[in-house]
């Protein structure tokens, strides 16, 4: 029989060795933590991204409203934890859009994805996607460990983050990020305050060299310590505890600790003067936080956990800041946060608020998404255009429709055709590459192909052969389109490349014979 062995025994929370072997795992999966196991997508499309991009956009232009000598200094956006990078991609390329759009072109920003581990660091400083904006200076990268009070210096321009660099406020965005760090449990019954003591364990056979190999078979235990004083010796942090004391009847709750402390240091280096915006799975009132069981760890190659924005909102506002937290739905939270202002005196910010967090929010945008794509397979063309459109036309969309809309071209409208086809060039934009994944640029191709426009098809077959390689599918495709144009020469070649590539190809083989006896 497999017997359990404990690993740790009765631990608090924010101590657990849990956190440790989150980092150890995301440090060795670099980057292919994203290829299928850790989820992201919600909060790395580009809808989401649009929207960060258009608030922090009106926050700068309010700011810059009411401090005009703001525009002699750059403003920062940190990205804690910024894993695939996709999300800044699409951030990065909006902002850019709306700063040529609004002229203002003069005003400084340097965008900056921050990691832990220097693995997502090198990735990110590689991908091609990135290039331009790197050369513009427009992205930097720093290793930043939330979980450890240091220094914050960018790679490239070698800036200290600062309370002397940050002149102007300093614009954070914590996607996905706060559910990962530390928290606290604690738990209120009849009155009193305890926190919740951990205990883990696992079966023998999990472990290899003392250490867990699939976190998923980790057991957690809980039992209870009653809090007779202060818990954290700090005002902000204790009323709040001492508000759960009080307002919660019976219930469990975690205390994004992690967090909270790396708001701190960001909160001193930036003179005090941040704004977080933040989408996450989380409790967001007091009422979803009471008569809640033992916290509930989801893994998923790594693990998350419900953020607890309450706490969040209340430590900024005890703190002398504002926030603005999305009303009660179901998924996922948007939050924003502000220290030492006041969101009534940012006008533009605000209408930007209201309009992508409280009004179309991410969440909104993924029940809207999920509910189509249960439908994918019985949506006519017309349909499935104006879903892209509304996704601002995502690659990751595209993909999961691209055979159903290469099967609907042939009985759908030429006006409908004609719309996806002058609006192909946005999705091959929003292109981000990832390890182990399908290639926009392919299907693209194939689009064009289907619909007998092998000039834009061939254009795109060879920009898909930088990222796929030397594949049968694209010198095949290849091949059709050059023969099409007239190309018989390179059609020939192409066709030859993808019979060594699959020897066992009767239709390449017949291709090859057909141009050639064509030539006699």
């Amino acid at each position: 029989m497999d017997r359990k062995l404990i690993i740790e025994q009765y631990k608090r929370f924010s101590e657990s060795c849990l956190w440790r072997m989150q980092r150890d795992y995301f440090d060795k999966a670099g980057i292919d933590a994203w290829v299928n196991q850790v989820p992201f997508y919600i909060t790395s499309n580009p809808y989401i991204a649009n929207f960060y991009a258009e608030i922090s956009i009106n926050f700068i232009s309010d700011w810059i409203s009411k401090h005009p000598e703001a525009k002699n200094h750059p403003f920062y956006i940190l990205e804690l934890g910024t894993g695939s990078g996709r999300f800044s991609y699409y951030v990065l390329k909006r902002i850019h859009e709306l700063k040529t759009a609004l002229g203002m072109t003069d005003i400084s920003i340097c965008y900056v994805m921050s990691d832990f581990t220097k693995n997502n660091i090198r990735y990110y400083e590689s991908h091609s996607a990135l290039k331009f904006f790197i050369e513009q200076g427009f992205v930097d990268f720093a290793l930043f460990d939330m979980e450890v009070e240091k220094p914050i210096t960018l790679i490239h321009s070698n800036v200290v983050l600062s309370p002397e660099t940050l002149v102007n406020p300093l614009i954070t965005f914590a996607n996905y990020i706060f559910d990962t760090v530390s928290h606290d449990a604690f738990s209120v019954k009849q009155g009193k305050l305890y926190e919740l003591l951990l205990s883990v364990s696992t079966p023998e056979s999990n472990l290899e060299n003392n250490k867990p190999v699939d976190m998923s078979q980790l057991s957690i235990d809980f039992k209870t310590n009653e809090i007779k004083k202060s818990y954290y010796n700090d005002p902000d942090l204790d009323n709040i505890l001492e508000q759960y004391r009080n307002s919660l009847s019976d219930s469990n709750f975690l205390f994004p600790i992690g967090s909270i402390r790396a708001i701190k240091l960001l909160k001193k280096l930036s003179n005090n003067k941040l704004m977080i915006l933040s989408s996450d799975k989380g409790y967001s009132t007091l009422q979803s936080l009471d008569r809640l069981g033992y916290p509930s760890i989801s893994f998923h190659g790594s693990f998350s956990m419900m953020v607890n924005f309450h706490a969040i909102a209340n430590y900024f506002k005890n703190s002398g800041g504002d926030y603005f937290l999305q009303t009660p739905r179901k998924g996922i939270k948007t939050s924003l946060f502000l220290s030492n202002t006041q969101l009534d005196n940012l006008t533009l910010t605000k209408l930007a608020v209201e309009k992508y967090i409280e009004g179309v929010s991410a969440a909104d945008y993924f029940t809207l998404h999920r509910r189509v794509s249960d439908s994918f397979n019985e949506l006519n063309l017309e349909t499935i255009a104006a879903h892209l459109n509304f996704t601002g036309w995502d690659p990751h969309i595209y993909l999961k429709l691209a055979n159903r809309i290469t099967k609907l071209v042939e009985v759908s409208d030429l006006d409908t055709i004609n719309f996806l086809a002058s609006n192909m060039h946005k999705l091959a934009k929003n292109y981000y590459y990832m390890p182990k994944s399908d290639c926009i640029l392919f299907e693209i191709a194939v689009f064009f192909h289907a619909i007998k426009r092998f000039d834009d098809a061939l254009n795109y077959y060879l920009e898909a052969q930088e990222f796929v390689g030397e594949q049968f599918g694209v010198h095949y495709n290849l091949a059709l389109c050059q023969h099409n144009l007239g190309n018989t020469v390179d059609a020939l070649d192409n066709f030859k490349i993808a019979l060594r590539i699959d020897p066992n190809s009767k239709e390449a083989q017949e291709w090859i014979t057909y141009i050639e006896k064509s030539k006699e």
